[in-house]
């Protein structure tokens, strides 16, 4: 069948170098499904793939998008010729984000041709466009806390402090850390940010810079656990405002790859420093199983915030406007 699919040949800024292309898909051969996609979920990391800034491209004309639901339209044999994994025509999923192949296929599309392993369910009571959004943010939030060795058991008593607090992971770090137990404390660059995110978080703070961080957590008791995706400086503010034995998991570095810290902060204070990308759940046994059980069984709480939908035709001019970073929750696509 005929498919169209946003690509792009070179780097560069979004509505400078994506183009709309039409493509041929095969029949699903085994272990395949044909999805026509429904609502996609936008990301920053794909504003930093077409520019160059994210993992690089494995070869051009490349496409992009990594989150989706749709509905199967056909369904290749089982893998490996086993009975089947409970898919069938019709049923409404959700792409693995981490799990879809990028370059070759992404979701900026409106038919795609995906591995049956790569599909998982989406929340009953959740709209196509929330369940586009949900599990990006829920597996990224749910992995880092993981890492942190926080769980609905364990949070009860911590403080956790969200970094950028206003993306759809930050909303959802919020979301989760009150819904388990923990104090949540949320940081933004923008005064006009604060009024929405005083719904999901204990205390919203006004971060500019690093320094500003640093007034406010010696001004607070700390922190046991903080998910940041701003890196540079703001790692040095957290170590000096973690408790004892603090953690801080790393997951972007919006403010810098390279953190300037102090070591002495550390060994007194036992601070745990740690990574998190999403592709490194899969290679752990049975954890993504984990986290995508987890996710369903605590849906009905973490309903995705949307921000604004836009027609999937319109991406381009999408993803410049995902990048001044001025809205609050998630951008969507619409085939």
């Amino acid at each position: 069948m005929q498919a169209k699919t946003w690509k792009f040949h070179a780097y560069g800024p979004p509505q400078d170098i994506l183009e709309w292309a039409e493509e041929s898909l095969p029949a699903p051969g085994e272990g395949q499904a044909l999805v026509r996609l429904r609502a996609i979920g936008m990301n920053r990391s794909e504003f930093n793939y077409v520019q160059g800034r994210y993992l690089p491209a494995r070869e051009f004309p490349s496409a992009l998008g990594q989150e989706a639901v749709g509905e199967i339209v056909e369904l290749g044999a089982a893998p490996g010729g086993g009975s089947g994994n409970g898919l069938k025509v019709g049923d409404r999923v959700a792409l693995t984000p981490g799990r879809i192949d990028m370059c070759a296929t992404g979701a900026y599309r409106d038919y795609g041709l995906y591995d049956q392993s790569a599909l998982i369910p989406v929340p009953e009571s959740f709209s196509d466009s929330e369940g586009a959004a949900f599990w990006m943010a829920f597996l990224t939030v749910a992995g880092c806390l993981h890492n942190a060795g926080i769980n609905p058991g364990t949070a009860p008593g911590k403080t956790l402090l969200v970094t950028a607090a206003s993306s759809s992971v930050g909303i959802m770090a919020l979301k989760i850390g009150r819904l388990w137990g923990a104090q949540t404390l949320a940081t933004t660059r923008s005064a006009d940010k604060r009024e929405v995110l005083e719904e999901f978080a204990d205390e919203v703070w006004v971060c500019e810079s690093a320094g500003d961080l640093a007034e406010h957590l010696k001004s607070s008791q700390g922190f046991d656990v903080a998910i940041d995706p701003v890196g540079g400086d703001f790692i040095d503010a957290m170590i000096g405002g973690a408790r004892q034995g603090g953690v801080i998991v790393s997951y972007e570095m919006i403010a810098g790859g390279r953190a300037g810290y102090s070591i002495g902060q550390v060994l007194v204070k036992d601070i745990t420093i740690r990574g998190f990308a999403l592709f490194n759940i899969f290679p752990q046994a049975g954890l993504c199983e984990d986290l995508v059980a987890l996710g369903l069984k605590y849906a009905d709480d973490l309903v995705p915030l949307i921000a604004e939908s836009f027609a999937l035709d319109a991406a381009p001019a999408a993803l410049v406007e995902l990048g001044q970073s001025r809205h609050i929750g998630k951008f969507i696509l619409l085939p």
